[in-house]
């Protein structure tokens, strides 16, 4: 089909079925019978690429900031629905309007969670302390199936060489482990200036 020649159709009448095929000719329709054509898959990826943006923008900024078990059910459920929206598994409409129901349950049980903690903590789940003053929390871990090389590689990454250079480890609610390390004492280095004189302390930290 010409596209100049139906986009001038399209401005010359205002009539639903100009404006309907031209739809359905970029498109595909809203919920395509035939198989798409590949510039109907793009402009499909393109429209539900804007309204996926703007129903996520809608939404509150953690819903890609975090990745808690809520956050990653979210993630999966509209990168499904967005892809079917692409592909023509789904209609256009119906995407969007499930997008929006999923993002709106994601605002609303984050709100439920943050007003009532006991609720929070099973929608999103506990903290959970590993180690205290290098000592590890074996059923603590145990229970998380945390083992002692994944807290070591977490303390390393903060430049903590063994368990005993941690204060306090926890398993966080999104799953990764946070390091508080000790502080180390600092060392003092004592110069004689002049015999009998002066003595000069330095403090290395």
């Amino acid at each position: 089909m010409n596209y100049i020649q139906l986009l001038a159709d399209v401005g010359q009448s205002s009539t639903p079925g100009n404006f309907s095929a031209l739809v359905f000719e970029l498109f595909g329709g809203d919920y395509p019978v035939d198989p798409l054509k590949l510039h109907q898959i793009a402009a499909r990826a393109l429209a539900v690429f804007f309204v996926g943006l703007a129903i996520v923008r809608l939404g509150k900024s953690r819903l890609i900031a975090r990745v808690t078990a809520l956050d990653v059910i979210i993630g999966f459920l509209i990168g499904s629905l967005l892809g079917r929206g692409i592909t023509g598994h789904a209609s256009i409409s119906g995407t969007s309007v499930a997008c929006a129901t999923v993002v709106f349950l994601h605002w609303l049980l984050s709100l439920l969670a943050c007003r009532w903690h006991n609720f929070g903590r099973v929608i999103k789940g506990t903290t959970t302390l590993l180690v205290t003053d290098g000592q590890f929390n074996e059923r603590a871990m145990l229970h998380s199936h945390i083992s002692p090389h994944d807290v070591l590689e977490a303390a390393r990454l903060k430049g903590l060489e063994t368990v005993e250079d941690v204060r306090l480890a926890f398993k966080e609610r999104n799953g990764e482990i946070s390091i508080l390390g000790r502080k180390k004492q600092p060392q003092i280095i004592e110069i004689s200036v002049q015999e009998g004189v002066q003595t000069v302390r330095i403090e290395f930290n």
